[in-house]
């Protein structure tokens, strides 16, 4: 009788881990951009009425699409080793969160935005939403019934991408477009992004498979720390690309 259960344990865990493994790769290549400094920087920047405006800070594109993909890597080892259920969701939606953020951030500045404070707002926005979709799976099981978390989550979401079309556009209309590069990846994120909400949102449903989801999960996530990668070498030298 426990033969299934435990066969589809031990098939997640193969799946975690191998995800995790995928993951851990990329964050390898992202390290030696990184530590080879071919990877672009970009500014942060701070404006005070009483001292102006300056630049206080720069990110290392690469050295910050570590972060996500290592955070990626770490939620999906302890989630392997996770005997409950509730505690494998609890660090979906903490890798979810935080590589929502960290990107959103990032996809911010490459756009062209530097101040802190709108940054910051991104990445609280975009991470700070996907906690509605922990706090509805720990409200009740009836995941299908109780939609508005996601709903709501799901709508607000979409406000940092609208800030980064604001400049995008704003850009064009001034005559000063961004890299071809920065516009087609973003939207690429963006996609990949929506493809995440999708995904989440057809298996609560019971639209989709748990190996499903988690596989869809896997590929989406490894494909934004790669488009990060490529953001990191396209923009530090196009010529690598080519």
């Amino acid at each position: 009788m426990s033969t299934a259960p435990t066969s589809r344990e031990s098939q997640r865990r193969t799946r975690l881990l191998l995800g995790a493994a995928l993951h851990l790769g990329v964050a390898i290549a992202l390290i030696t951009i990184a530590v080879n400094g071919a990877s672009a920087l970009l500014p942060v920047s701070l404006s005070l009425r009483t001292a102006g405006h300056g630049e206080f800070a720069v990110v290392d594109l690469a050295a910050a699409a570590v972060i996500v993909a290592l955070i990626a890597v770490l939620c999906r080892v302890f989630a392997a080793t996770a005997s409950r259920e509730s505690h494998q969701r609890g660090l979906w939606y903490l890798e979810f969160s935080q590589l929502s953020g960290i990107t959103v951030f990032l996809v911010a500045q490459l756009n062209g935005i530097t101040e802190a404070g709108t940054l910051i707002l991104c990445y609280a926005i975009a991470a700070g939403l996907v906690a509605l979709l922990w706090v509805q799976s720990r409200a009740t099981d009836d995941l299908r019934r109780a939609a508005w978390p996601f709903c709501a989550g799901a709508a607000i979401a979409v406000v940092p991408w609208g800030i980064v079309a604001l400049y995008q556009v704003t850009g064009l209309a001034l005559d000063a477009p961004l890299a071809p590069l920065v516009r087609v990846m973003t939207v690429v994120m963006l996609a990949l992004f929506a493809a995440l909400w999708w995904i989440e949102r057809r298996w609560q449903l019971g639209l989709e498979t748990d190996a499903r989801a988690d596989v869809v999960r896997a590929a989406v996530t490894v494909a934004m720390t790669l488009s990060l990668l490529v953001l990191a070498v396209g923009l530090a030298r196009p010529s690598a690309l080519l």
